[in-house]
């Protein structure tokens, strides 16, 4: 075949059950398309090629990113035809073929746009009846699926109803058909459903869910038999995922999804729930900022508490060290003024001779861990100083100086930053005057304030990391306990029909497993199920299983 009506054929792409394909141009809009051209045999049926073009048209008006878009439908020199959206890429059973089974983060991608797909056509009254792999092609990157082939589509009646197969009429794959439509009972979308299943299942595990050969045989085993449990084939595969694709192969319709909006409000969910990004409303503030805060509160008042405790007596301790080195000099510097002060107290003032105490205190006071020194006689009169010039002027003792005694007096100078020590000078018994001593506090102050930073430094550290600490736990917390909220919520509105899918080890992960046990237990109950079914869907949708390694 060189042309079909206006079309040039360029190419042979395959065949379907009804139809071949064919790569063609047309030349009115310079479009390339996909030919279907009714095969031979069926063309020798007028009821068959008209229904082959009632329904192409009625597929022809659906629109949807993940629907093959079809351009024209008509007749020509007597082949039925539809002209219809040429996608480059490759058919999923290739696909499968080539690659076995899928990650299960790209099979809930996939089924979220078949899923929409099917919920949009089934909207508009039209179910697919044929939905398998290779009426399902994805993109050259794979990121998007498309599904083929409305044609074994039957729309509604006048009065909206789906229209029924006639009994023991057989349309689709049989592989890949519903119970009803095996049997030849009436269908409805919950038949294309239980196909999609059938494909989602094949996708997770690598193997058709369904392998028996002869026809009779399948028929059977499509009917009848459960397929095998997906974690012998894909132990990664989460629980809810295996669950919804479970749900999909119920064997009877009413015991599947409602329909395909459901169906993608559940894959969506899943796939949320997996990649971590659930949300709901807050109410308050949430526990990922309650535990931060508590956390930073107690940790802050305690490092306050420890810090103002550890500098106190960091302090004292240093002072200590100050006052024992100042009554070191203090010692040292009256035992060698005493002798001096003693000699010159026996002799008439015009013979006393100060200046080798002078001297002393002069070499003395050049030692930079001194800031000042004054050697006072019994009479008050300075006899020696750092300050040459107060020599021979009356000793003042500073303001608000306690009453001298033995004991060292330790004060804070009036001009600051210096520690004060007068100390009497002794000998053989008897007062001879004393020495007042000021050391500077310089070394003392820098070492105080470099303790502070240290603290600072460090409590500003350990804030930090609780701070961390404290939002990482919150939102370990809390991710889970929005998932568990979200599934209460969504529990109520769709009769405990979703799972929590997760992989813990931990006394949330048995939270939500009794959750799952919970839901498995009182869905066959809503929906009539018998026992056995909720003793093998309990048994199939809560185990969690590992990531798969990448």
């Amino acid at each position: 075949m060189e042309k079909l009506g206006r079309y040039r054929i360029e190419a042979r792409l395959g065949e379907g059950a009804m139809a071949d394909v064919f790569r063609a141009h047309d030349p009115d809009i310079g479009r390339t398309v996909a030919i279907k051209a009714l095969k031979p045999d069926y063309r020798r049926d007028p009821e068959l090629g008209a229904r082959f073009l009632r329904e192409a048209r009625a597929a022809g008006a659906l629109n949807h990113p993940n629907i093959a878009t079809i351009y024209d439908v008509g007749e020509a020199d007597g082949v039925p035809y539809i002209a219809m959206e040429l996608i480059e890429g490759r058919p999923l059973d290739a696909v499968l073929q080539a690659q076995g089974r899928m990650p299960f983060e790209r099979v809930l991608a996939l089924g979220i746009q078949l899923a929409d797909a099917l919920a949009y056509a089934h909207g508009q009254g039209i179910v697919h009846r044929d939905v398998k792999p290779s009426n399902i092609l994805l993109s050259a990157d794979g990121g998007t699926a498309k599904l083929l082939d409305f044609g074994v589509a039957r729309i509604g009646d006048a009065e909206g109803q789906l229209a029924r197969t006639q009994a023991g009429q057989m349309i689709g794959t049989p592989r890949y058909m519903s119970p009803e439509q095996a049997l030849g009972l009436p269908v409805d979308a919950r038949s294309d459903l239980f196909s999609l299943g059938a494909v989602l299942y094949e996708m997770v595990t690598g193997k058709m869910a369904f392998d028996a050969t002869g026809l009779a045989t399948l028929a059977l085993q499509i009917a009848q038999e459960r397929v095998a449990p997906i974690e012998r084939a894909a132990g990664d595969c989460p629980p809810g995922l295996r669950q919804i694709v479970d749900k999909l192969l119920a064997k009877k319709p009413d015991q599947r999804f409602a329909d395909g909006a459901q169906l993608v409000q559940v894959l969506r969910r899943e796939s949320a729930a997996l990649a971590t990004e659930d949300a709901v409303t807050r109410r308050g503030l949430s526990l990922r900022v309650k535990l931060p805060l508590a956390l930073v509160s107690i940790t802050l008042v305690a490092l306050l508490l420890s810090i103002s405790t550890i500098l106190s007596r960091q302090q004292r301790a240093l002072e200590h060290m100050a006052i024992a080195s100042g009554e070191t000099i203090a010692t040292f510097v009256t035992k060698n003024a005493a002798v001096l002060l003693a000699d010159n107290a026996g002799l008439p003032p015009e013979q006393q001779d100060w200046t080798p105490l002078q001297a002393f205190v002069t070499a003395a006071s050049q030692d930079g861990g001194v800031r000042g020194m004054v050697v006072v006689d019994a009479g008050g009169t300075i006899r020696a100083a750092s300050d040459g010039g107060r020599v021979g002027q009356r000793y003042a003792a500073p303001s608000g100086e306690p009453a001298l005694s033995d004991a060292v007096t330790n004060a804070r100078d009036a001009r600051g930053g210096a520690l004060r020590f007068v100390r009497p000078i002794r000998y053989a018994g008897a007062d001879f005057g004393k020495v007042d001593i000021l050391l500077p506090r310089t070394a003392l102050d820098a070492a105080m304030a470099n303790a502070r930073t240290l603290m600072i430094a460090l409590a500003t550290i350990v804030m930090l990391v609780v701070l961390a600490i404290g939002y990482l736990s919150g939102a370990m917390v809390v991710r889970p306990l929005r998932r568990l909220l979200t599934s209460f919520d969504e529990a109520r509105e769709q009769g405990f029909a979703l799972r929590i899918s997760h992989r813990r080890r931990d006394e949330i992960g048995a939270l939500f497993d009794g959750f799952n046990r919970l839901a498995a237990e009182i869905e066959p109950r809503l929906h009539g199920a018998p026992a056995a079914e909720e003793v093998a869907l309990d048994a199939t949708c809560i185990q969690p299983a590992p990531r798969r390694a990448a």
